[in-house]
């Protein structure tokens, strides 16, 4: 049944997929029936009863045998709930699925250290320390999580003490230290608290204030578990791990990326319409969902401010003094941890921008489509609203330090625009180097970088889903290519 999930969802069968979600939630049912929700009690030997001066002495060879039996076969029945854990919260990343088994459920320590668990046997596991040293760092998966999300309280209690409050690049301290498979699972855990959040105000209109909590109470969250991610120091974000530790610490780093832009915006609905194959459903929620960026429509005029009609952009009082709305600004801060995201899977080539791979992760993957897609979006709506004054972000010439563009563009807009067009660029010649598609085939930025994404999935697919993915991609790119268009139209 394990395989059938993980084979449904990888497919790209719909029938198939949607007897996996069925499944997905028996292997929920059928993990409670066996307990394995609940921690595994020690057997104690009969042998310890007898206290004696020989208590004192090194165990035997049996003893140490029977321990590690013991141990290992709790560790296991951890694992496989964690296994299923994974599949669950999959399935809310890449789908807005409910989880099927949600962080409140779990009551299990976080597993040890591949090390401990990777022992073939009880000599090689007591030369490593044995059953002290695998649980030297025991953290429950709920105090774990617990800890993170109450970063925001520590800083404000230390800020308050010392008057000091930290800068926005500063990693915030945590003495959890999980292991490789701990971070994995917790940051997986962060995906569902985000989705758990959003799902609390569920059809109900957002205010600035409860926008600004949620930022503050998850970010801080996040920036503690690239703290704890970075204390262990082999930790890398490289393929293969260069201290031949294995995949899963750079399996998770994709997730970070994907939880900061997710923070900023809301692909539920777009999730949902990828899950139906509604590739022009997904493209449509992401220009004129009304609940993309939610807590940006909380009023009359900022709903005026942020309606596109067919790529025409309404002026309103919701706008700033660069014309820009709230939804712009929100979808601007998620684009920027997109680009940041593609820029370091360029420059690493270890994930879906290394074309010569046939070995991408399922997390990179559903990283690259969505950080593709927000940061494509951003600059659709910049299109929008400036297209008529400075033509197609990317394809016609412009100086954007010359007016209009000064006018029209902050800071940060024309800061965005270059690291886009960088890791355009590195991207495009990667793929002539591959002589696939030219960059002359794709127009504008948000047309190119959904191309090139597209067939950079198409290219490193392991599985069937990748190449919907490149599907919806090229399809989004044909509906950023006519909202370009449009946008110029009354320039001409």
């Amino acid at each position: 049944m394990l395989l059938n999930v993980v084979y449904g969802h990888n497919c790209g069968d719909k029938t198939a997929s949607d007897i996996a979600s069925t499944h997905c939630a028996a292997l929920v049912s059928l993990a409670r029936a066996a307990d394995l929700l609940r921690p595994t009690e020690p057997h104690p030997s009969g042998q310890d009863t007898a206290m004696d001066d020989s208590s004192w002495k090194i165990k035997t060879e049996s003893e140490e045998h029977e321990e590690w039996l013991q141990w290992k076969t709790s560790e296991e029945r951890k694992r496989t709930l964690f296994t299923v854990f994974v599949l669950s919260s999959i399935l809310v990343t890449a789908y807005n699925h409910t989880p099927a088994l949600t962080n409140s459920e779990i009551f299990l320590d976080l597993p040890c250290e591949e090390e401990y668990f990777a022992a073939e046997s009880s000599a090689a596991f007591a030369a490593k320390g044995g059953v002290a040293a695998a649980n030297c760092n025991t953290l429950t998966f709920h105090d774990a999580l617990g800890e993170l999300l109450r970063t925001n309280e520590r800083q404000q209690h230390i800020m308050n003490v010392t008057g000091f409050s930290p800068t926005e690049n500063e990693l915030p301290k945590t003495d959890i230290k999980p292991s490789t498979l701990g971070c994995l699972l917790l940051i997986y855990a962060l995906h569902n608290y985000i989705w758990e959040t959003r799902q609390r105000h569920h059809n109900k209109t957002w205010t600035n204030e409860e926008t600004e909590k949620m930022y503050r109470h998850i970010e801080p969250a996040l920036k503690a578990w690239q703290t704890a991610w970075a204390s262990n120091p082999h930790h890398s974000v490289e393929l293969p791990n260069p201290y031949g530790m294995g995949p899963l610490s750079a399996d998770a780093i994709p997730l970070l990326d994907l939880a900061y832009v997710r923070l900023f915006v809301n692909l539920s609905r777009s999730k949902e319409k990828f899950w139906q194959r509604d590739w022009d459903g997904v493209a449509e929620e992401l220009a004129r969902g009304s609940e993309i960026i939610q807590h940006a429509v909380q009023s009359p005029l900022d709903s005026d401010a942020m309606a596109i009609e067919d790529g025409d952009k309404k002026q309103a009082d919701g706008l700033n003094s660069h014309g820009m709305s709230r939804r712009e600004k929100h979808l601007r801060k998620a684009a920027s941890y997109a680009a940041d995201s593609l820029a370091m899977s360029n420059k690493l080539g270890v994930t879906f921008a290394d074309l010569t791979s046939r070995e991408l992760s399922l997390q990179s993957a559903i990283c690259a489509f969505d950080c593709a897609q927000v940061l494509a979006e951003w600059i659709a709506t910049l299109q929008d609203r400036v297209g008529q004054y400075l033509g197609i972000l990317g394809q016609d010439n412009m100086d954007l330090t010359q007016v209009p563009a000064i006018v029209l563009l902050e800071d940060e807009d024309i800061k965005l625009l270059t690291r886009a067009n960088e890791v355009i660029t590195s991207m495009e010649q990667k793929v002539n180097l591959d002589q696939g598609v030219s960059a002359e085939e794709h127009r504008g930025y948000a047309t190119r970088i959904l191309g090139l994404t597209a067939y950079s999935l198409e290219k490193s697919a392991v599985w069937p889903v990748f190449h919907l993915m490149a599907r919806c991609l090229e399809t989004h790119a044909g509906h950023t290519r006519a909202r370009a268009e449009k946008s110029v139209a009354q320039m001409e």
